[in-house]
């Protein structure tokens, strides 16, 4: 899919407005966060999912992993 928008100034920045398809094919209501991750020198990728977050939630899923015991164990 490829949609076109256009900028618009809104106040000292640049505001776009994205299409309702793409809203509801990416699950957005309104208040939520971004992320702009860029890719390539110039180029971008528009996401709900915060790419930091996801690496902090693999390093404690890893982590629980190999002390699994030690966590049972505290939990008791």
């Amino acid at each position: 899919m490829v949609a076109n928008v256009k900028l618009r100034k809104q106040g000292g920045s640049l505001a776009v407005t994205l299409p309702t398809e793409v809203v509801r094919k990416m699950g957005l209501r309104a208040g939520d966060a971004l992320h702009l991750v860029e890719t390539a020198p110039a180029e971008f990728r528009l996401t709900p999912y915060d790419p930091e977050m996801a690496a902090a939630l693999a390093a404690h899923d890893s982590i629980v992993a190999e002390y699994r015991d030690a966590f049972r164990a505290l939990a008791e």
